[in-house]
């Protein structure tokens, strides 16, 4: 299959519209551009998604849905892992969200959502940062004391072997992205901060919950069908919240401190 490098795509748009559009010295235009589309909370702009980037929008439609209309995202300082075209994220900038973290181990996915944030305008408060492969795990190019409010994610599904770049989106080797991601929560999600999920693979879910629940975590499953009636693979996605629940301690100086619980 032959693509349009995103230059070429530059050019027919400047075409179009009657000008030029300036380069900027902080993006990269070396990649081929799969499709461009529109999405209707977008609708003045484009969405680029470049080659070996994944996209399937019917994943994250609640999790959209809780970011456009229920306002999930705003005041907030948002953490999303596995950005992709960096949709989930530009969608929690133009719902008043404080400030985003977006990471990916795929380079053309984080080129993509710097790309797509900077047309649409929303590269001034979003933050993307490339997860070294030789060092993965949710929260690897997140600094120790860093802590969000809310924390997305449309991770990869299913165990499986990663053979190129693109594999990553869809496979997860022994889940291990999920039990970091799991494991750092207590770290990284502040006291009342949410995480959610969204999953369209039910021996994912299964495992996310036992996990959850291991932990001693809050989990809810935000969808009205009953994951024992899917298939193993469905669309859409289902979300699932997940939450730290707070425990009161007693300080020597007889002092209360809340904490995260492990």
């Amino acid at each position: 299959m032959r693509f349009l490098s995103l230059r070429s795509l530059l050019c027919m748009s400047a075409c179009l519209v009657g000008c030029a559009r300036d380069y900027r010295n902080d993006l990269d235009y070396d990649y081929d551009v799969i499709q461009t589309w529109q999405i209707e909370d977008i609708s003045s702009h484009e969405i680029v998604q470049f080659e070996s980037v994944f996209w399937e929008p019917d994943d994250t439609v609640s999790l959209r849905k809780l970011i456009t209309k229920d306002n999930a995202a705003a005041q907030r300082d948002c953490l999303e892992i596995g950005t992709g075209t960096g949709l989930l994220s530009i969608l929690c900038l133009r719902h008043e969200a404080t400030k985003v973290v977006a990471t990916d181990i795929n380079r053309a996915a984080v080129a993509n959502a710097r790309y797509n944030a900077a047309m649409i305008g929303v590269d001034k408060n979003l933050e993307v940062r490339q997860v070294d492969p030789e060092s993965p795990g949710a929260f690897a190019a997140i600094q120790d004391s860093e802590q969000f409010d809310l924390i997305i994610s449309n991770p990869p599904w299913e165990n499986g072997s990663i053979n190129q770049p693109a594999d990553h989106a869809y496979f997860d080797p022994n889940f291990a992205l999920m039990d970091s991601l799991l494991d750092g929560l207590p770290a990284h999600l502040r006291i009342d901060g949410r995480c959610l999920l969204a999953y369209g693979h039910r021996p994912a879910i299964e495992r996310l919950l036992q996990g959850a629940s291991e932990r001693n975590y809050i989990s809810k499953v935000l969808d009205d069908r009953s994951l024992s009636d899917l298939p193993t693979d469905f669309l859409p996605g289902m979300l699932i919240e997940i939450r730290c629940p707070a425990v009161v301690t007693t300080t020597p100086m007889g002092k209360d401190s809340t904490t995260v619980s492990d």
